[in-house]
């Protein structure tokens, strides 16, 4: 078993715990033309393919060719059990059954070498569906309605699958996302006599005599507070706090992951603003910065401003200026591509919220004109004399369109961060040429990837989502931006560093190249990857000398001093 797919699958094991695994198999043999699994029966498990060749079909159409190495029937594990494709031997094969009752009872122990297995099967069935997808997008056309139904069909199993595979992802193992682990030894008396008590008095004397000094004795420098009410989760609505936890974790991963920060979550139950933002203020001496996240509009814009006016450490609403940063960096990057200028572009907005006013308000800091933004929520065009009465009055556009589609004539970009299938295929039709469309509304896009894509050939499209090109997820802004800003022990975020983030990104966009070597940088790759590793070496020194350069910095930096421990973090 040489391929890279079970190896890959098995790779994190321990000798004696691969044999666990393979020892639950059963050995099966295939002649050439045999059915090994059957679309849409019961599965009651999945296979290794030891020797042979197997081909995998869906509907009776093949999909793939599986050599030795292969792991197939995975999907059924996400799927109650239930086939989602035919696999038939190409020629004699040897194959390795590895029953699902016994595999899933592993599993539901925490036994570690299952939990392993089961978390590199729930990665190989997202890479295959993501793969199947691809396929299917290059195919569909809106005159083929065969292949559209195949398409949204798949899309169906697709979502399906991934919900299935997400709960699981959570619950194995140690349940959840973090846990604490201690940075110094404590393994000893002496360790613990330094640890805690007595030795412990001299760091807390000498931050009592120099309050700095607790950056140099604590993790306050590198230590980020994720902090939310759970009042407006994306997409999901005010849950509340408890049902928020499991956002609010991910952030945390994803600050240790990308920049190497350290994160606790703290989900407030407090849907009060003047007593939300008193209890986020006395959490001031615990944390180098906060995040704001997941709430509500406009309640949201009072607390950041707050916070921000009290507290003397960075505090950025994430939801707010973390999508404004990258969708500024896709648009600088669109209208290079489509040769347009920012002060002469029309752009209209559909959702009014946080995400949305945010984005509006920084595009005008980025060069739009103010006459040629548009704002709309669910009651239509905000326009001046509408009478909101309330932050929106501050973008109400002087315009006689009254609806989104009369918005959108003529218009060059369109921003929605608002709700699924908003923006209808007459809509898409009646902008200007080579549109740009951020259809960022998660999980469902305000237009679906592939109607888009088939209604305009020259739009330029982002969405929020992973499984399609151009994501503005904001994992490309919030750890970068708190990396620099911690770094410089900065007071604030502020416009500077926020465009500095933006500029940064839309630079090394342009640097982006394939694995041919060919350029990466285009329609389809407007912004980096969140897996690039020079987003660490690139972003947080933008932040870091705009925070010098504005003032808010308390620590200089020598900055290709930083550029150089940035990139030994990055490993690179």
């Amino acid at each position: 078993m040489t391929d890279e797919t079970i190896r890959e699958v098995l790779r994190d094991l321990t000798d004696e715990e691969r044999e666990s695994i393979l020892s639950l198999g059963q050995p099966i043999r295939a002649v050439a033309g045999e059915t090994i699994i059957e679309e849409d029966a019961a599965g009651g498990g999945f296979y290794l393919v030891q020797s042979g060749r197997v081909e995998v079909l869906r509907h009776g159409e093949r999909v793939a060719e599986l050599q030795a190495g292969a792991v197939i029937g995975e999907m059924a594990l996400f799927n109650e059990n239930v086939r989602t494709s035919e696999v038939r031997a190409l020629e004699p094969c040897r194959l390795l059954f590895i029953p699902a009752p016994a595999f899933s009872r592993l599993v539901l122990q925490q036994d570690p070498a299952a939990v392993k297995v089961m978390q590199a099967l729930g990665q190989l069935m997202v890479r295959r569906l993501a793969d199947r997808d691809r396929a299917l997008m290059e195919r569909a056309a809106p005159d083929d309605p065969q292949l559209r139904a195949a398409l949204d069909e798949f899309t169906e199993m697709r979502e399906r699958l991934v919900s299935d595979w997400a709960l699981k992802y959570h619950c194995i193992g140690k349940p959840g996302k973090i846990m604490t682990v201690p940075s110094k030894p404590v393994g000893t008396p002496a360790d613990l006599s330094v640890a805690y008590s007595p030795g412990v008095a001299e760091p807390c004397l000498a931050i009592r005599d120099n309050p700095e000094a607790v950056y140099d004795y604590t993790s306050r420098g590198h230590l980020v507070g994720v902090v939310s009410n759970g009042t407006a989760v994306l997409g999901l609505g005010n849950i509340g706090p408890l049902a928020a936890k499991p956002v609010m974790e991910g952030k945390a991963v994803l600050f240790k992951r990308f920049a190497d920060l350290d994160a606790y979550d703290l989900e407030i139950n407090e849907p009060d603003t003047q007593r939300f933002i008193d209890v986020v203020c006395a959490l001031e001496p615990t944390f180098g910065g906060i995040n704001l996240e997941d709430i509500r509009a406009p309640e949201c814009f009072h607390i950041e401003a707050e916070c921000r006016r009290r507290m003397a450490i960075p505090v950025f609403h994430d939801d707010q200026h973390g999508t404004a940063i990258i969708a500024g960096a896709a648009l600088l990057n669109a209208l290079d591509l489509v040769e347009k200028r920012i002060e002469d572009v029309r752009v209209v907005f559909s959702g009014a919220g946080a995400a949305g006013f945010a984005c509006a308000k920084f595009f005008l800091r980025l060069g739009v004109r103010r006459e040629n933004l548009v704002l709309t929520d669910i009651r239509g065009v905000v326009f001046q004399g509408r009478g909101d009465g309330n932050y929106l009055e501050e973008l109400a556009a002087d315009t006689a369109a009254r609806t989104l589609a009369e918005a959108l004539l003529g218009a060059d970009v369109f921003v929605g961060v608002s709700a699924p299938d908003v923006l209808q295929p007459q809509m898409l039709l009646s902008m200007n040429r080579d549109p740009i469309v951020f259809a960022l509304a998660n999980p469902d896009p305000e237009i679906e990837y592939h109607l888009a894509k088939e209604t305009r050939h020259d739009v330029i499209l982002a969405t929020g989502r992973s499984d399609y090109p151009n994501q503005v997820n904001n994992v490309l802004a919030f750890p970068y931006i708190f990396r620099g800003a911690l770094d410089v022990r900065a007071r604030e975020v502020n416009d500077g560093m926020k465009l500095a983030a933006t500029r940064a990104l839309a630079r090394l966009a342009k640097t982006m190249e394939k694995q041919d070597g060919s350029k990466g940088f285009g329609r389809e790759a407007l912004i980096p990857k969140p897996f690039d590793p020079r987003l660490l070496t690139e972003v947080p020194p933008a932040v870091a000398e705009a925070a010098l350069e504005t003032g808010a910095a308390r620590l200089r930096l020598d900055l290709n001093e930083y550029r150089e421990r940035l990139r030994r973090l990055a490993g690179n």
